[in-house]
């Protein structure tokens, strides 16, 4: 009896902990991308411009990461050069201006719904289309809910506030969703770290992109009072470049990428609470029906069982459960 209760032990805690850890990194997200997005809307609006937050996103992490990357060069190399390129451009500098020129249009609560919180439905999507995914239909219902939220929001944007040309921000808050959603994807099928697929995107991306700003942009930071430089450099490159993607792939690896990018989906909710103390951005009505079906959308999610992978009835447990840690 006690040896068989020792080895039960391991089992339930590593069926637990993972789940609570990965609920944890998940809030963490939520929280740190949220304080992203008004803090780069208020970059966008004031004296920098897109290209410059994305240098400093970039270039800020770069210098803590390059370690990380040297060390685990030969392990990264074993991802594969399509996947290696989806995760850069992903997560990388055309996912950055997207974002951060779609904020020049739209407010801060915007980019937190219709970008982090569409998100999970391009995982779904493409989580379906590409590796023939299944969803309970409780997560479908969740899934759903989302869609309407984003559809209440940028409904909104374009037929009544149609002359403040949100709706353009809108637009391409949604494809860097759809960025993002392919490095969620990429990564967790690659089999690094998340130590590796953090430092592989802000590095590639920081030497890809130095030159072109320097060179081809007109940097704007110079004429920045260092407060607002200060704010930025901790916002973009230590905060949301490294410990906001970090946190992102520990979700990904003990949620699966699904549930990891719905947790995505609780950020327009801090984000519009931070965005009414600091940028005194006060959303319509119907942005706040859009953020209480997004966060229904999640809760429906994560409470909605297990994702499974095509093709995995009648195949026993252990089984199933690796199969499952490779999508």
């Amino acid at each position: 009896m006690p040896t068989q209760t020792h080895s039960l032990s391991p089992t339930l805690a590593s069926g637990r902990r993972p789940w609570v850890t990965g609920v944890l990194y998940g809030l963490a997200v939520a929280l740190i991308w949220s304080g992203w997005s008004v803090a780069t809307r208020l970059a966008v609006t004031t004296s920098l411009r897109p290209y410059d937050v994305t240098f400093l996103r970039f270039a800020v992490s770069a210098l803590f990461l390059w370690p990380v990357l040297a060390r685990n060069r030969l392990d990264i190399a074993r991802i594969g050069i399509s996947r290696l390129l989806v995760m850069v451009l992903g997560a990388g500098v055309p996912f950055m201006l997207l974002a951060s020129s779609g904020m020049r249009f739209a407010p801060a609560s915007h980019v937190a719904t219709l970008m982090i919180g569409a998100m999970p439905i391009w995982v779904a999507v493409l989580s379906g289309l590409l590796f023939g995914e299944r969803f309970t239909r409780r997560q479908l219902g969740g899934m759903a809910a989302v869609v309407a939220g984003v559809l209440c929001i940028g409904g909104y944007a374009l037929l009544a506030n149609r002359a403040a040309g949100e709706w353009r921000g809108d637009l391409l808050f949604l494809l860097a969703g759809l960025c993002f959603a392919a490095f969620t994807i990429a990564q967790r099928r690659s089999g690094i770290s998340p130590w590796q697929a953090t430092a592989l995107v802000n590095v590639s991306s920081a030497v890809l992109f130095t030159p072109i700003y320097f060179l081809w942009l007109e940097p704007n930071l110079f004429s920045a009072s260092p407060g607002e430089l200060a704010l930025q450099v901790l916002a973009q490159g230590v905060f949301v470049a490294i410990l906001g993607m970090y946190c992102y792939a520990q979700a990904v690896q003990r949620l699966g990428a699904p549930r990891a990018a719905m947790f995505g989906a609780l950020a327009p909710a801090f984000a519009v609470m931070i965005g009414m103390l600091f940028l005194r951005e006060f959303p319509a009505w119907t942005t706040l029906a859009g953020i209480g079906l997004v966060m229904a959308g999640v809760a429906l999610v994560v409470a909605g069982g297990r994702v499974r992978a095509a093709g995995l009835a009648g195949t026993s447990k252990p089984e199933a459960g690796k199969i499952r840690n490779t999508v």
